[in-house]
């Protein structure tokens, strides 16, 4: 029975394609259908996925531990180390937080609020994965030749993994399982690559992550040396003596982490100034800057003002999207969507399942749909 079901579905085959130099019959053009489904998730990395999250477990345990520990940190300073320390007891023995010690609990627990919060942004950003509808950018002369008309002529580098066009600037990467523009490298603690979509949030979240580190570190310093210098031996610098281990646990997270980030803004200072990302650099490959974009203003963006490189107040928010002016944004990226420059038609609907018959192929694609564009 197996065999037989075989040979009965090569012969559907058969009769459902019609080679190019036969003419199609009317019973094979209504029966022979190529169908497209696309499954739509609410989170992944796929082109058609509604949000953009990395399911890796790893990824997602070492996100969580994140949050964990700047919540630690704020409890640990919050609770812990400023209370005893600045603080007044009434004459009831009620204690009130002093003024000072309410402006650093609020200033500690807002920065690492911005550093969470730049964390999450880093983690459900697009780093720039290539569309599948992407194409080649089109060479000025053609454009000038065909009267203003964008034509591609460029050769497609397909990617050798997703089989989908490689931009010069793109790299694959192995977890999102995407092409990534201007890859510098997955990073586990974001739990997402690290690319030109999310690549200031990402050194937005180190940065506010090492001031967190800081700033606890100089609390730490600062009251260790008030207890030492300013108060009696018989005088506690703790509510309980147990609460000590609560304060080494913060020396070392802060000390830990404060020389990981240190070391990792130097590092990625050198990413940004120079324009290379890692792997470029691994692979021994000089990626020529896109004319006129500095390697500051393709991380942190032109501004709503124009294409400005030096320091705007809008580099330190995690709220402030990263903008190219139009001109520049094919050519950063590297590629251009077709689907994307048609007006209110660029929407796409692809939760559903689309068909298109065989027997009436596009013209010069030969019956088969290779991008999304064909099947729009």
């Amino acid at each position: 029975s197996i065999m037989q079901s075989g040979a009965t579905t090569r012969e559907r085959r058969k009769s459902a394609v019609t080679p190019r130099d036969s003419t199609p019959t009317s019973s094979s053009a209504s029966t022979a259908v190529v169908t497209a489904t696309v499954k739509r998730r609410k989170c992944g990395t796929s082109p058609f996925d509604e949000h953009w999250l990395n399911l890796d477990c790893c990824g997602l345990f070492c996100a969580v531990l994140t949050y964990g520990l700047h919540v630690y940190g704020c409890y640990a300073v919050c609770f812990l180390l400023i209370p005893p320390w600045m603080s007044n007891i009434s004459e009831e023995n009620v204690r009130s937080i002093s003024i000072m010690g309410k402006v650093h609990m609020l200033c500690f627990c807002g920065v690492a609020l911005l550093a969470c919060l730049s964390h999450f942004k880093a983690m459900t950003t697009d780093p720039g994965a290539v569309p599948p509808d992407a194409k080649p950018l089109p060479d000025p002369e053609d454009v000038e030749e065909g009267g203003g008309e964008a034509i591609s002529t460029r050769g497609k580098r397909l990617c050798r993994r997703c089989y989908a066009f490689k931009p010069q600037r793109a790299h694959h990467c192995s977890v999102c399982k995407r092409c990534i523009i201007k890859m510098d490298h997955h990073c586990p603690w974001v739990n997402n690559c690290v690319g030109i979509g999310n690549h200031k949030y990402f050194l937005l979240f180190v940065f506010y992550t090492f001031l967190s580190c800081t700033y606890s570190m100089s609390l730490l310093v600062s009251r260790f040396l008030v207890c030492m210098h300013k108060h009696g031996r018989h005088q506690h610098c703790l509510d309980q003596p147990t609460h000590l281990l609560n304060i080494l646990g913060l020396f070392v997270e802060s000390m830990l982490f404060g020389l990981f980030t240190c070391c990792m803004m130097f590092d990625q200072w050198d990413v940004v100034y120079s324009n290379m990302t890692h792997i470029d650099r691994l692979k021994g490959e000089m990626m020529a800057a896109v004319e006129r974009v500095p390697g500051v203003m393709e991380v942190f963006g032109a501004g709503r003002r124009g294409a400005r490189a030096h320091f705007r107040m809008d580099w330190l928010s995690p709220f402030e999207d990263v903008m190219f002016p139009p001109s520049l944004r094919d050519q950063i990226l590297g590629y251009c969507r077709p689907c994307c420059n048609k007006g209110p038609e660029r929407e796409v609907v692809v939760d559903v399942e689309l068909t298109t018959p065989l027997a009436s192929p596009p013209p010069s694609r030969g019956g088969i749909v290779k991008s999304v564009t064909e099947i729009v």
